[in-house]
């Protein structure tokens, strides 16, 4: 027997290594499934908004914008500079407009909503253009958390101004965005402009008719209502119809904006 000893112990040798050689190998930590998740940044109510409404970039991607508005069957004509807010309106009674420095009515004051060209030349633009013009500097956004209004709930974003913007930094705003299509269809705010003292929060714009233009969506109807205790009052009568709107690739003629002779004046600008 012992002639087999070394048959035997070489068989076993090979047994061995045969099964070391076919043992799979672990993968290596290189060759290991990695599962990563993407960080998101989160988007703000106000951009959210924006975003709804055709975005900033293609807001910032035309230079004017006009418009015809109607109000009790007279209607205004109204043109605004988007880069450097240059104004002019005009209807059969007056010519309204801001040439940079200083806001002007021809032939005079009598006709407009508080008698004043530098209350009036921006006033329906500013409305008009939200929530696009929330991105001037100085103005300051908070998300306030959800609000109901007529049994309809809304994302709220409270607006408010640095001490250096406009002439009304005191003025508050918030605005009431659809929280399923972050529309804007509901805008209250305070006027501090005649007096900064007892600027309370007791009207509400209602935004409607929303269509497309130029890739922008904007409301073809304003409303206002009453606005007592976080609720919608009486319809106050007094509605802005918007029709023909258009932006611009350029101003056809900027002459408009210029002072004319014979002009109320009141400057905004102090050299």
């Amino acid at each position: 027997m012992k002639h087999y000893y070394p048959f035997i112990l070489t068989l076993l040798l090979c047994s061995f290594t045969a099964c070391k050689e076919n043992k799979p190998k672990p993968l290596s930590k290189a060759s290991d499934p990695v599962t990563t998740t993407p960080k998101t940044e989160e988007v703000s109510l106000l951009d959210r908004c924006i975003n709804a409404h055709g975005g900033i970039q293609q807001w910032k991607s035309f230079v004017g914008l006009a418009y015809n508005i109607e109000e009790k069957g007279k209607t205004v004509y109204q043109l605004t500079h988007l880069k450097d807010r240059r104004a002019y309106l005009k209807s059969k009674d007056f010519e309204v407009g801001f040439d940079g420095k200083t806001a002007w009515a021809k032939p005079d004051a009598s006709h407009i909503p508080g008698n004043s060209p530098a209350f009036y030349y921006n006033l329906d633009f500013y409305f008009f253009g939200m929530p696009f013009l929330l991105k001037d500097p100085g103005v300051i956004t908070s998300d306030e958390g959800t609000s109901v209004v007529g049994g309809k709930t809304y994302e709220t974003l409270k607006v408010t101004f640095g001490p250096e913007v406009g002439l009304t930094p005191e003025d508050v705003y918030y605005l009431y965005i659809d929280p399923e299509t972050f529309r804007l269809e509901i805008l209250t705010y305070s006027v501090s402009y005649f007096n900064k003292e007892d600027a309370q929060i007791n009207t509400a714009k209602v935004y409607s008719g929303y269509h497309e233009v130029q890739g922008l969506l904007m409301p073809s109807q304003l409303e206002n209502y009453a606005w007592k205790d976080g609720n919608l009052g009486e319809n106050k009568q007094h509605t802005r119809l918007f029709s023909d709107i258009r932006f611009l690739d350029q101003i056809p003629d900027d002459s408009v904006f210029k002072v004319p002779q014979g002009a109320v004046t009141e400057k905004i600008v102090q050299d």
